[in-house]
């Protein structure tokens, strides 16, 4: 391949691979459905099962157990919920009407 031809190559690749990262980037939300099967005591394991992965996860760096779950606000979810876990079980689920971002 010339030098001509690499260029463009290399960004329609480059293009592509930003498109695909965007792409699972994107809040997915919780649906009111998954949010009411929530409860306190529930596992990192079942919150996962049931809500997917998390848009945002935080971890406290003073205390590794405890885990913070965001799903973000969508077009179709336009409500930014918040999961908490303590040592791997829910401890606090709060939901707050917000515009997607």
């Amino acid at each position: 391949m010339g030098m001509p031809i690499r260029m463009p190559l290399l960004a329609v690749l480059l293009c592509c691979a930003a498109t695909a990262f965007a792409a699972e980037r994107a809040p997915r939300g919780m649906a009111f459905e998954v949010y009411i099967r929530l409860e306190h005591g529930m596992t990192e394991g079942e919150l996962v099962h049931r809500a997917g992965k998390p848009d945002r996860r935080t971890t406290d760096r003073a205390d590794q157990a405890l885990k913070t779950y965001h799903y973000l606000p969508t077009r179709a979810y336009p409500f930014l919920t918040t999961v908490s876990l303590r040592s791997g079980r829910i401890v606090h689920i709060e939901r707050v009407r917000r515009k997607p971002q």
